[in-house]
């Protein structure tokens, strides 16, 4: 079980390195106590089984101790994400029902505000700064045995994703996904004791929380960074890490950072990327400038608790396979993966596109109070559909060439164009407004707004771009406006984003706006 790994690994080894956090050291006794005690708190907060804890703020301990009590209590973690608007976040609190809130001193104004619009708000426990309520708690608290009765298949993880209606589903991970995930992980990229995991992805991500998870469970020492800030990365590998996963976005600033941050970010073992594609010439360019490097690609989604493919490092640097570095390598061990008709779910023949489905140990149990959204995702004999349009060579390496519900990926970042859409809808000078992503040097992809005017109003960029912030995370709202007639819809009156793409997508680089 999840809350079982810092006291495996505290009585092979209690004095080796558990967790690390600006300066800050944990050992594997320490953190083993720390949850304990953590849980003690969460039950005199009233936190029972069936019961789910959330956490918002910058990547910390807090958020890792928290994860691991509840989890030993038998509630789950629900892990918010820290740049969510306040009526955004009130909407993920409401919907997930926390007894406890947890931010932490730079959050906790936001939660102040989100929690405000609810009528049952949880109680808010701010951790760090002035205002830290957390260590008196832990300091008051009796310790708490994990419970025994346990089960693989019980939710200790909500993670929020979007959906094609624009509102936010959380996804119910297990203690068999989770672990499931990083064991699966383990194959592709080895990580033990002695071994030091970089974590530079926000813990609301499961390229965060999971990736944590993932060496945590091997024993190796954890290294949470709060700033992914080029210099930060850098710092951080010269401290020993050996390991890292990181969104193509962060390679440009650590390959600009000069020679001898660059030199120390060198030291590295493994360098894992996913989240969005990365761009082949940035790819040959890393692989050129760190020869060491053990390369590994993965693909992956919350759902499915992290990632389910990967291409190793021997492809990364075979010349024979140069074409296969576009591609997100083949699954992981115990994932099943089936290129399929989305329409009537068989397999269709090899080289053609279909969406790709998943059938692993690591699939979410089902998205949390959504029963039709999880009977649309999950068949009934336990194939995830993912969503995305791939094809599979002969080999078994699988292509992503679209996705099916017009995600964005900006920076690592999950944008759906609904959600954005729904907010732009809103807006007294906007009569339709349709949502792409255009490519980004930087970011990978960008929003962009496709906007049709109602009659005898003016869209001005800068009045649409602070009416989303009102409502949006910063990187949700369009970097870029195009101002259109009318929108193109196909024959049943939909708006045909295929045509928008065509005529937008290789538009000149979007104005930047600040994230």
């Amino acid at each position: 079980m999840v809350h079982h790994v810092p006291g495996h690994w505290a009585a092979r080894g209690p004095a080796a390195e558990a967790l690390a956090c600006d300066g800050r050291r944990w050992t594997w006794r320490r953190l083993a106590e720390r949850a304990d005690r953590s849980r003690g708190a969460l039950r005199a907060l009233g936190v029972r089984r069936g019961d789910r804890v959330a956490h918002l703020g910058r990547n910390d301990p807090v958020c890792l101790e928290t994860f691991l009590a509840a989890a030993g209590a038998g509630a789950a973690t629900v892990v918010l994400n820290r740049r969510l608007a306040p009526a955004e976040l009130a909407y993920a609190v409401g919907d997930s029902a926390p007894v406890v809130l947890l931010a932490d001193s730079g959050s906790a104004e936001t939660a102040r505000r989100a929690l405000a619009e609810l009528p049952a708000p949880p109680r808010l426990v701010v951790t760090g700064g002035a205002d830290d309520a957390y260590e008196p708690l832990l300091a008051r608290a009796d310790p708490l045995p994990p419970l025994d009765d346990i089960a693989p298949d019980d939710t200790c993880l909500v993670l929020y994703t979007s959906g094609t209606t624009g509102f936010p589903k959380g996804a119910e991970l297990t203690h068999r996904g989770l672990l499931s995930g990083a064991a699966a992980l383990r194959a592709a990229a080895p990580i033990g004791p002695g071994d030091r995991n970089l974590v530079p992805l926000p813990l609301f991500h499961v390229g965060g929380i999971g990736y944590a998870l993932y060496g945590m469970a091997a024993g190796a020492a954890t290294h949470l960074l709060r700033d992914p800030a080029p210099e930060a990365l850098c710092r951080a590998v010269g401290d020993g890490a050996t390991h890292t996963l990181l969104v193509p976005a962060m390679l440009p600033g650590v390959l600009r950072a000069g020679t001898a941050p660059a030199d120390a970010f060198g030291r590295l073992r493994h360098l894992l990327y996913g989240a969005s594609p990365m761009p082949l010439p940035l790819l040959r360019e890393a692989l050129d400038r760190f020869p060491a490097f053990r390369f590994v690609q993965v693909y992956g989604m919350t759902e499915l608790s992290g990632a389910v493919t990967a291409l190793d490092p021997a492809v990364h640097r075979d010349p024979a396979q140069a074409r296969r570095l576009a591609s997100a390598g083949r699954p992981l061990p115990g994932v099943e993966a089936r290129v399929a008709d989305p329409a009537t779910g068989a397999a269709v023949p090899l080289g053609r596109t279909g969406e790709l489905w998943v059938r692993t140990a690591q699939r979410m149990k089902g998205y949390l109070g959504r029963p039709e959204a999880t009977a649309e995702t999950v068949t009934e004999d336990g194939w995830l559909r993912t969503g995305d349009v791939v094809r599979a060579d002969e080999d078994g390496f699988l292509y992503v060439e679209d996705r099916l519900k017009d995600l964005i990926i900006s920076g690592g970042e999950n944008v759906y164009s609904a959600e954005v859409e729904r907010v732009l809808a809103e807006h007294p000078a906007v009569a339709e407004a349709a949502v792409i992503g255009v490519p980004d040097e930087v970011w990978g992809e960008s929003v962009l707004a496709v906007v049709v005017a109602r009659d005898g109003a003016r869209v001005e960029e800068a009045g649409l771009d602070a009416f989303c912030r009102g409502h949006l995370a910063g990187y949700k709202c369009p970097r870029g406006v195009a101002l259109v007639t009318r929108l193109p819809r196909n024959a049943t009156g939909k708006v045909d984003k295929n045509a928008l793409r065509a005529a937008h997508g290789a538009r000149e680089r979007v104005p930047r706006q600040p994230r």
